[in-house]
């Protein structure tokens, strides 16, 4: 089934997979920037999360079904919130799917489903959405991110096992692909030459960070990053602790987690291991806090391994990044190369080294007018490769390949 371009029918495309719309992490808000821009060129989108999965004190009054920025949504379980019962919280999930395929099969009934992006790799899932995809006919296409084989933290067995099968087998039941970079772009085509394919890189709401700066806030370095990722948030600390004159800059760190409990007590502990109080944690902030942290850093962090899982991968966080006007500090890794040129557009150490890291940080001490060029030359970069709305278009035109 292919997008109609006749002029009385409303294309529509629906995002199915992620849970926690409009409020989750960067999936969710790649997912909800890739349907602003659908929206952007016209077509309608429509985003369906089958069960809640917040605690029942947050966003109390949100909805199951409404619109968010012109998106329509709905939680097919009719709950936002996670029950805290083992059996209510396993009945949510069947009245959720069983949700979910009614909702579809409403929408194919009385509008159209031009086509489904999926952004999730459980087998179960997957599964799933192909069935209701042949079923109902309409195409899906995955929202790929990441090398899902080359994750190790996903330490577990069964997960190891769930992303080997997804690269080597359920990813030829979509029927086609959106790429975030060149890496997983190639290894796409490889694997299916002749199934529809577009890469969409990183994409920012860049007029969200058009904000006043604060004057009067102490100057600080930002890493932002998932309570996964201990190796990279400890090669950041190394970084910071080898500038020797730190002419009072702090080092901010925004952790990321689902469970509140995995960041709780982690800066008694940063401090006991690295004895310093110049490391703050922030973690599970609101959206607005997380922009005025962005906005008024000295220079922004992400450092990237020379490793499968991020020579494939672009963290979202870049582009908001960008968005603040400030200096990005990264490594010479995957897509970095493609868009960014050292002393310009960022702050790029050649190799994953600390001490070829805190040189860049200490840079931003050192000169901190043309640090500051810097991070409008990357905003001005960023506003031309990476806004949203530059990529409806694109977007509009790859779908009618369907």
């Amino acid at each position: 089934m292919s997008l109609s371009k006749n002029q009385n029918t409303k294309d529509q495309i629906v995002f199915l997979g992620e849970a926690r719309f409009p409020f989750g992490y960067a999936a969710t808000q790649r997912m909800t920037l890739m349907a602003r821009a659908l929206l952007n060129a016209g077509i309608k989108a429509t985003v369906i999360c089958r069960k809640g999965s917040w605690n029942e004190n947050h966003h109390q009054n949100f909805s199951y079904k409404g619109n968010f920025e012109g998106i329509d949504y709905i939680y097919t379980s009719k709950n936002v919130h996670r029950p805290k019962g083992f059996i209510d919280r396993n009945l949510q999930k069947i009245i959720g799917i069983y949700g979910e395929f009614q909702y579809l099969k409403h929408l194919k009934r009385n509008d159209t489903i031009s086509l489904a992006i999926v952004s999730n790799r459980k087998i179960i899932h997957v599964l799933r959405y192909y069935f209701f995809s042949r079923f109902l006919d309409f195409p899906i296409v995955i929202n790929l991110v990441e090398m899902a084989s080359a994750m190790p933290h996903k330490a577990s067995i069964t997960k190891k096992i769930n992303y080997y099968l997804f690269d080597n087998w359920i990813l030829m039941l979509f029927d086609g692909a959106m790429p975030i970079s060149d890496r997983l772009m190639t290894f796409y085509h490889s694997k299916f030459p002749s199934k529809p394919a577009i890469k969409i890189p990183i994409i920012c709401d860049f007029d969200k960070f058009n904000i006043a700066k604060d004057s009067t806030q102490e100057p600080y370095f930002l890493y932002c990053g998932s309570v996964d990722y201990v190796q990279v948030r400890n090669f950041v600390i190394e970084a910071y602790n080898a500038i020797t004159n730190k002419r009072g800059y702090k080092l901010y760190m925004i952790i990321s987690a689902e469970n509140q409990f995995r960041v709780n007590g982690l800066q008694q502990r940063l401090q006991k291991k690295y004895n310093t109080t110049n490391i703050k944690v922030f973690s599970n902030i609101p959206y607005q806090e997380l922009v005025n942290l962005y906005v008024n850093a000295k220079a922004l962090l992400i450092p990237l391994r020379n490793t499968l899982q991020d020579t494939s991968r672009f963290p979202h966080k870049i582009g908001e990044y960008l968005a603040s006007g400030n200096p990005v500090i990264t490594t010479n890794i995957g897509e970095i190369q493609n868009y960014f040129q050292d002393g310009e557009t960022a702050l790029i150490a050649d190799t994953y080294d600390v001490s070829d890291f805190a040189g860049k940080m200490k840079y931003v001490l050192d000169y901190p007018e043309e640090s500051k060029d810097i991070g409008l030359n990357g905003k001005e970069l960023g506003l031309k490769e990476f806004d949203y709305k530059m990529h409806g278009s694109r977007l509009k035109n790859f779908l009618y390949e369907f």
